[in-house]
């Protein structure tokens, strides 16, 4: 799915557990954890490529970036329903980031990794991901030592005129 920019109806749960799964294995021989909170019966009716590539890009600099150092971190991801809209906090035990940081998190190019491999492109897709694909919105909380905080919030079912994934992000 994360390849595809299908729109589809999908029990949301059972896709976050399935996204969650095809991780593991960047989690093996690590002691942090990921715990998801949802509840059983939401159907979505989005993009889950978007999704998976959201979900995916948060984890994996949390990994990367938020845990360097940490050797027991910790990831929530809980999902509700307010309204017609999916609201999803994604939270880490992490490293944190500065208020400067924070503010720019979204900003293509920005990282904190220059010249060790960080291309400053993963939260900046997941921002276009998040608002142009999903019809979303999404806003990062952080500070030094207290860990990443972002939230998310789309509708649960597009617009009938929102059948096709916009190509700028591709």
């Amino acid at each position: 799915d994360q390849s595809s920019d299908q729109r589809r109806r999908f029990n949301l749960k059972e896709y976050l557990g399935e996204i969650l799964d095809s991780l593991l294995p960047s989690l093996k021989r690590t002691g942090h954890v990921i715990e998801l909170v949802c509840p059983d019966d939401i159907v979505v009716d989005n993009f889950p490529g978007a999704l998976s590539q959201i979900i995916s890009n948060l984890v994996m600099n949390s990994l990367q970036h938020g845990f360097e150092g940490i050797a027991n971190g910790r990831i929530k991801i809980a999902l509700v329903v307010v309204d017609h809209d999916i609201v999803m906090n994604y939270s880490d035990s992490g490293r944190g980031m500065n208020e400067v940081q924070a503010r720019r998190v979204f900003e293509p190019f920005f990282t904190t990794r220059r010249g060790q491999g960080g291309s400053g492109l993963g939260m900046h897709v997941v921002y276009n991901l998040v608002t142009q694909t999903m019809h979303g919105r999404i806003e990062c909380r952080s500070a030094p030592d207290r860990g990443a905080a972002f939230q998310i919030v789309f509708p649960v079912e597009l617009a009938q005129d929102s059948s096709a994934s916009p190509a700028a992000i591709r």
